[in-house]
């Protein structure tokens, strides 16, 4: 980012409200990437060489879950100071998030040791559900006061992968991953009013896309985890025989809405010629994935990732896309010679389709005017 470019930044900016006072210095960090990788490196490696000496010392006494426990926050209390003290430095970045991962691994073996998780029992279920609990509370506290991005997204997925499953355990699944696929629509559609807290919203924002992607691929459409749930934790799905087709057509629903949204922001009436359009082709592809709901998703990732010009965030959706139009096609009952016959003619339907949307498209855009 140039200099030129950030000034005209904060002034569209200071236009529209959403900052205040000065602009802020420019600064540029110099250093090579390699120097910073190394440096980062070298912050692990210390961390975990100080680690191994306090740990070593007080082998004999972590055994106990109060003292894990406390040693677990300190090392955190001390991560969040390493992390506010020197918000510049990859060293000290990498050194603190070493010193984070240990503190909440003591916590974690504190939880578990203080639950008796280790020796079973009939309240194996409840306990695990408390530990959740109490590992969601960890992670959002984690989340809000370490001010480092890479470490905010750990705290996200593993926060909102906690979350997750106490929604299931209370009874909502299969309709956890349209919840899911709802928030990351609501965080990213609110990036831009949300500036001042930029980081954390798309800190936020990738955590929810992570958790939603690894929901949809451990799902029973690819590895079968509806059994387990029900096998493991006594979960009933929601909705029973039809919940899972219900909870596909109700992510269908939030592709729709996503596309109003977009409609709106372009200053587009949903009656017009391109509003009509572009609301019966979101509600064809919602049609379709009903059958293979990771089309509806991967494509509610790529609109958002174009609409924002975020690159990682269209990467992920492309990628969903493919990996499930792949699975969509393997699960056609059919033989290879129609499932190629199928692809064949696809083919040639969306090319036909890309041609009648060039010849209209400039007479809808005439009407509208």
């Amino acid at each position: 980012m140039t200099i030129n470019y950030q000034t005209a930044l904060w002034q569209r900016l200071s236009e529209h409200n959403l900052v205040t006072g000065e602009e802020p210095e420019f600064t540029e960090d110099s250093a090579p990437w390699y120097v910073r990788t190394m440096l980062g490196i070298a912050g692990w490696v210390s961390a975990i060489f100080l680690l191994s000496a306090l740990f070593s010392g007080i082998a004999m006494i972590v055994d106990s879950a109060l003292v894990a426990g406390v040693l677990g926050v300190i090392a955190c209390l001390l991560a969040i100071v390493i992390y506010r003290m020197a918000k510049q430095s990859d060293f000290l970045a990498q050194f603190g998030f070493a010193i984070s991962l240990a503190g909440q691994g003591l916590l974690v073996f504190s939880m578990l040791k203080g639950l008796q998780l280790f020796e079973g029992g009939e309240a194996f279920i409840s306990q695990v559900r408390l530990l959740a609990l109490m590992l969601a509370v960890l992670q959002i506290i984690l989340f809000t006061t370490i001010p480092n991005f890479l470490h905010r997204i750990w705290s996200g997925i593993i926060g909102i992968g906690a979350i997750t499953f106490l929604l299931i355990q209370l009874g909502l699944y299969p309709f956890t991953i349209t919840i899911l696929l709802a928030a990351v629509a609501i965080v990213w559609l609110q990036e831009f009013k949300w500036a001042k807290y930029s980081s954390m919203v798309q800190a936020l924002g990738y955590s929810l896309v992570f958790v939603c992607f690894a929901h949809l691929i451990t799902d029973n459409h690819v590895l079968g985890f509806s059994q387990f749930w029900q096998e493991t934790f006594s979960v009933t799905p929601l909705g029973g025989a039809w919940g899972s087709s219900l909870a596909a057509f109700l992510s269908g629903g939030v592709l729709i809405a996503v596309v109003g949204v977009m409609l709106q922001r372009m200053q587009l009436e949903p009656m017009s010629g391109k509003g009509v359009a572009a609301l019966s082709l979101a509600l064809l592809i919602a049609i379709i994935g009903i059958r293979t709901p990771g089309i509806t998703i991967g494509l509610v990732f790529v609109l958002l990732g174009y609409a924002h010009g975020n690159k990682v965030l269209l990467g992920i959706g492309l990628v969903t896309l493919v990996v499930f139009l792949s699975q969509f096609y393997y699960q056609l009952n059919f033989t290879l010679l129609q499932k190629s016959l199928v692809l064949f003619f696809s083919g040639i339907a969306l090319l036909v389709i890309r041609h009648l949307m060039g010849v209209f498209w400039s007479q809808l855009e005439s009407n509208d005017a």
